[in-house]
């Protein structure tokens, strides 16, 4: 019975030792990792007075520190031009995060004031319909409406009244549907008119060919408007990720001064790790956006338009951005998710201990009591049905 004893007490040292161990490893890790250092790529620094002496201190230089919702990564649009018979409006909006878009077209293709208008059969994510009511156009001439299967509309010459009347007729047909309040906020609207040259895009507005043929026409607003979908896009999963980060901001600080972290279990992790790789999805594998679709590989033309559009708007440098930032929150939620992962063996381990404490306990009691106080056939007895 005392060796049995023995070897029970030699399990706890080396358990109690193993658990020494981890906490000395944590506590080396807390000391190497300084979350000071750690610079958000949503925060900026904003700086001093106009006239601040060469002499003073850098504390009177800086005087604010601005947290920006969004990096200011996309140029600014071009309002609307009052001299609406000059210049038209196109107007882009994502209203959800795509369509059921083979019903969508039927439906849209019985309403009365809007004719369907056969696109190259190379593009498959769009289709167009174009309108002479006087009731949708904002100015006299022709409109052009571009519903997108990623769940986004682009307006050519299509009046406010109109715009709102042509989005109820698409409510039905959503999925994943954006708020209503972020839809109008993350747009994109640039002036377009027509001129005797080639088409082209230039100090903030479109050109457009007046002597092109109709079907070349309608490919190159599909140039353009498709350049402002990926933008609209963009904009929606950036605001996804403001939200993302905001709902995480709190771990660094939670983490240096040793307080209870906000996400204790792991299916509150488990959802956020959800959330970061639902966005890199769509971000780099379900719309490619660094790459060139390939509607424009043979139609160099459409190609240039799409390109300069794009560069305009910045995508790639919100790309990588979103890509830096996606980054650094997946590094968090990893280290909550084994610092969870960590805390949850330390309390088995200590559970397994207690249990060999009672162990021990009660095979000392039984063998105190067979020397000393109870006749040695009933501790017998007692020893083996135990």
């Amino acid at each position: 019975m005392m060796e049995r004893c023995l070897c029970q007490v030699k399990k706890l040292n080396t358990i109690l030792f193993q658990i020494q161990r981890k906490r000395f490893h944590t506590s080396l890790q807390q000391n190497v990792v300084r979350p000071t250092s750690v610079r958000t790529l949503w925060t900026s620094s904003i700086c001093n007075e106009d006239n601040i002496n060469q002499n003073n201190t850098t504390e009177n230089k800086f005087k604010s520190v601005k947290v920006l919702s969004r990096p200011k990564t996309r140029q600014p649009v071009k309002p609307i031009s009052k001299n609406v018979n000059k210049n038209q409006v196109c107007m882009t909006y994502a209203t959800a995060d795509h369509y059921s878009f083979t019903a969508l077209i039927a439906y849209a293709s019985q309403d009365v004031r809007l004719n369907y208008v056969d696109l190259p059969r190379e593009v498959t994510n769009a289709a167009l319909f174009k309108t002479n009511n006087c009731s949708l156009l904002r100015c006299p001439g022709h409109g052009f409406v571009f519903f997108f299967r990623e769940g986004a509309i682009s307006f050519w010459n299509i009046s406010d009244k109109g715009i709102n009347e042509i989005m109820h007729l698409t409510r039905k047909f959503e999925e994943e549907p954006y708020q209503i309040h972020l839809v109008s906020w993350e747009s994109e609207q640039i002036d377009y008119r027509f001129h005797s040259n080639m088409s082209k895009f230039q100090k903030n507005h479109f050109l457009l060919c007046d002597t092109n043929d109709f079907q070349l026409a309608c490919a190159e607003m599909y140039a353009f408007s498709h350049a402002l979908v990926v933008s609209v896009k963009l904009a929606h999963w950036e605001h996804s990720l403001d939200k993302l980060i905001k709902s995480i901001e709190s771990l660094p600080h939670e983490l240096m001064v040793g307080r209870k972290l906000q996400y204790r279990t792991t299916e509150s992790v488990l959802q956020k790790i959800g959330e970061v790789f639902m966005i890199r999805h769509r971000l780099n594998l379900q719309y490619n956006l660094l790459d060139v679709p390939d509607v424009y590989w043979d139609r160099e033309d459409l190609e240039h338009l799409y390109v300069k559009t794009t560069e305009f708007l910045n995508i790639i440098r919100r790309v990588k951005i979103m890509n830096e930032k996606l980054s650094y929150c997946a590094h968090m939620v990893e280290l909550v998710k084994s610092h969870l992962a960590e805390q949850k063996s330390i309390r088995i381990e200590i559970l397994i201990v207690l249990l060999i404490l009672i162990e021990v306990s009660s095979l000392l009691l039984i063998y105190f009591m067979s020397e000393l106080f109870i006749p040695t056939g009933i501790v017998r007895n007692y020893s083996l049905f135990y």
